[in-house]
């Protein structure tokens, strides 16, 4: 598997090399070209600055085909309130969200930083009633026996599952051990789902209770489809639309002394 140059678009302008984070490309007689002994991430920066679409991937498209959106004015202020807005909801309507919306949301998570372009993250969603019922029932009587987390027993009985709320749909989200850093990758790609979700009116919650169940439960493991060798959940959202939760004020959070310059 490798980059591949079509030399009659090439122009030799050499921005492929440029951009190139490992010096995988370098420059011979003018003209870009790879460089032995030099791994290559697949990160495909090069193909996206190539300004002739003069780069593929053993010999498929390394690039959609699609022009590279513009921002629109007032994008960065627009961007700045989507994040001043996002709450974590708990409470929603039993109308599960659409499936590809979510799909959509999910997909566009992959275009997420992650070390070394090894994008960990995989996916897995659960808007069977049956199965969160299941997998609750699980949970409850894992923490009874064992006495992990008694608050989730003594919230349930009141009446407010902090494990799931009142979420029509579950995503999961897995990715393998052995990555460089799957816990960083995959909480960037779920926070870039979430934003995704949100702009669209899907609340989430991020379900810390729930990703550490799905690990520790065999029952729930053997209830949803099998993870691949050497996975485990790394996170997971509650989601759907907010049902009776409306919010008027951005809560206070990060101090100026907070931030530290060198």
């Amino acid at each position: 598997m490798m980059i591949k140059f079509d030399m009659e678009k090439c122009v030799e302008c050499l921005k492929c090399v440029s951009v190139c984070p490992f010096t995988v490309l370098g420059e011979k007689d003018g003209r870009p070209q790879l460089r032995e002994g030099k791994a290559c991430l697949k990160c495909m920066h090069c193909a996206a600055a190539c300004p002739q679409n003069a780069i593929c991937w053993d010999d498929k498209p390394a690039v959609l085909d699609r022009t590279l959106p513009a921002l629109s004015q007032g994008f960065a202020e627009d961007l700045d309130n989507h994040i001043l807005t996002r709450r974590s909801y708990r409470h929603f309507k039993q109308t599960p969200p659409d499936r590809e919306l979510v799909r959509h949301a999910l997909e566009m998570a992959a275009w997420a930083p992650s070390a070394k372009n090894q994008h960990p993250a995989k996916w897995m969603v659960i808007d069977s009633k049956e199965v969160i019922e299941k997998m609750m029932g699980y949970i409850l009587d894992y923490v009874k026996e064992t006495g992990t987390s008694p608050e989730i027993a003594s919230e349930y009985e009141e009446g407010n599952n902090v494990v799931m709320g009142t979420a029509p749909i579950l995503i999961l989200c897995y990715g393998r051990n052995n990555a460089i850093n799957s816990p960083a990758d995959t909480a960037i790609a779920m926070t870039t789902a979430e934003l995704v979700l949100q702009a669209r009116g899907i609340g989430t919650c991020w379900a810390g209770y729930l990703t550490r169940m799905c690990n520790a439960i065999p029952q729930i493991r053997e209830l949803l489809p099998p993870l691949p060798d050497n996975n485990s959940f790394y996170g997971a959202f509650m989601a759907g639309y907010p049902q009776q939760e409306e919010y008027f004020h951005i809560p206070e959070r990060l101090k100026r002394e907070d931030i530290k310059w060198v």
